[in-house]
């Protein structure tokens, strides 16, 4: 999509990137294991996919977008293959020989890690493959721009353990809100926020999940990829030109609902 440095839009090097990434994670993983480490898993990050519309021409940009963004590296990776939707588009582009390295792909993990903020509603466009766009969805929105849907967080962790993972322990590896403001700001959003996701992930392991924890995004504010420093996601604020770092009242919040829970 060419949204990081250096802006490259390239289908084929989309593909190539995608396939070797996996390719790389086997190979870090077999590497580690004859050394006789454990504890090794993946992360993957995820954004719960719905149409803009009831346009069965949405409803397949929907699929195509969730193929592409959430089930091609679990795929690769549980079932040694790619979803149909997704090789439509990049079987041709993809490595000489990428059917046959699965096997390292699929190299065997101990757990599996998701990362979830936001739910996108995708519309089909008129462009090239994969011709799908975001629209704005009607649901309240972050700091920059991702609208909050906690039920996501739910139907990704009971849909990587049925479809994927099975009986393999999942963590939430990143889980957050991004606000913008000092520290004297009124931080009941993000309480809010992660109250909500955190029900989403105990209604998950009640329903039979085998989630074994929880990480929020995060501790300090930080430098935010193609953002930069102006989205502030930590429960700690930084001062970037003193860095002064001052507990937020969601810092608080959580630390006595974690007392409470002894």
């Amino acid at each position: 999509m060419g949204e990081h440095a250096p802006g490259l839009r390239d289908v084929r090097a989309a593909a190539h990137a995608m396939h070797n990434v996996l390719r790389a994670h086997g190979t870090a993983i077999q590497v580690m294991r004859a050394q006789g480490l454990n504890n090794l898993g993946l992360v993957c990050n995820f954004e719960w996919s719905e149409p803009a519309s009831d346009l069965p021409e949405d409803h397949e940009a929907a699929a195509r977008y969730d193929a592409i963004y959430n089930r091609f590296f679990l795929s690769g990776v549980f079932k040694k293959s790619y979803p149909d939707l997704v090789l439509k588009g990049l079987e041709s582009h993809l490595p000489k020989g990428w059917a046959n390295d699965f096997d390292l792909i699929s190299t065997p993990v101990d757990w599996c890690g998701l990362n979830y903020y936001t739910r996108k509603l995708i519309a089909r466009l008129d462009d090239p493959w994969p011709s799908l766009g975001e629209v704005a969805g009607p649901l309240e929105h972050t700091q920059v721009g991702w609208e909050i849907y906690p039920e996501g967080l739910f139907n990704f962790l009971t849909r990587t353990k049925e479809e994927y993972t099975h009986e393999l322990p999942l963590y939430v590896t990143e889980n957050g809100l991004a606000l913008a403001g000092e520290v004297s700001s009124n931080d009941a959003r993000r309480e809010d926020y992660l109250a909500k996701h955190l029900q989403e992930v105990l209604r998950a392991k009640n329903a039979g999940v085998p989630v074994e924890g929880y990480c929020i995004w995060s501790l300090l504010d930080n430098y935010e990829w193609a953002l930069g420093y102006e989205p502030r996601f930590g429960l700690v604020h930084v001062d970037f030109k003193t860095l002064q770092r001052t507990p937020k009242p969601s810092y608080w919040a959580l630390k006595d609902f974690l007392g409470q829970r002894g």
